[in-house]
């Protein structure tokens, strides 16, 4: 059956799908939108009109995290535990890693430092959480890559594309998460994810919030 993976070119909860399906080798057809231009057949398409969406020959997925689990399981070495309760709890901490999207693109958009200090606590909360987990584990919920650990990889890839503007160590206090977003950069295929003009996308869409950080 026909794979087809409608995108847009900076969204992290697609890069996660895109990376997914290059981890597993899976064939499928990638298409970019732009979001601010969106075509009507996208619209029609989308339930919540937002990326990505997932056309499985007739039929339509969407939500990044039930794509990767139904993407999961057309090869046959799960990327999820076995163990049912081990499975729920990768789901878990996978869902977290939607909090941790907001707040990091809530925190680089914040227009006065007011609201970057509100998301800066906000997100080193986060960050003591994902500590904590990282403490027990080399990865998010196991010591091997799981399912889990592929929706927080492209999270912090909007760091290096920053890195020449950024004036302050986001990790400060949390080496083990440190070491696990450097692991996770490591990955062969997540670069291959990422559209050649990445950081440029990013940097441009960032300056144009005109964000507090970037006026320091």
């Amino acid at each position: 059956m026909s794979l087809v993976l409608v995108v847009s070119k900076t969204c992290p909860h697609c890069i996660r799908v895109v990376l997914t399906l290059n981890h597993l080798k899976i064939p499928y057809e990638l298409k970019y939108i732009d979001m601010e231009n969106t075509p009507d057949w996208f619209i029609k398409a989308s339930p919540l009109e937002k990326v990505p969406i997932l056309f499985v020959g007739d039929t339509i997925l969407f939500e990044s995290l039930v794509i990767i689990d139904y993407i999961n399981t057309l090869v046959p070495s799960s990327l999820l535990p076995n163990d049912n309760l081990q499975r729920a709890l990768n789901r878990a901490r996978a869902e977290f890693s939607q909090e941790i999207i907001e707040i990091l693109w809530s925190l680089f958009s914040a227009k006065t430092l007011e609201t970057f200090n509100l998301y800066m606590k906000e997100m080193r909360q986060l960050f003591s959480q994902l500590e904590i987990w990282l403490q027990q584990t080399k990865f998010i919920s196991d010591n091997i890559l799981t399912l889990a650990d592929f929706a927080y990889a492209p999270i912090f890839t909007i760091l290096p594309a920053l890195k020449q503007f950024i004036q302050f160590d986001i990790f400060d206090g949390f080496p083990r998460l440190r070491e696990y977003v450097d692991n996770l950069h490591a990955l062969p295929q997540l670069q291959m994810s990422l559209v050649e003009n990445y950081d440029l996308l990013i940097q441009k869409k960032i300056q144009s919030r005109e964000p507090y950080f970037l006026k320091q």
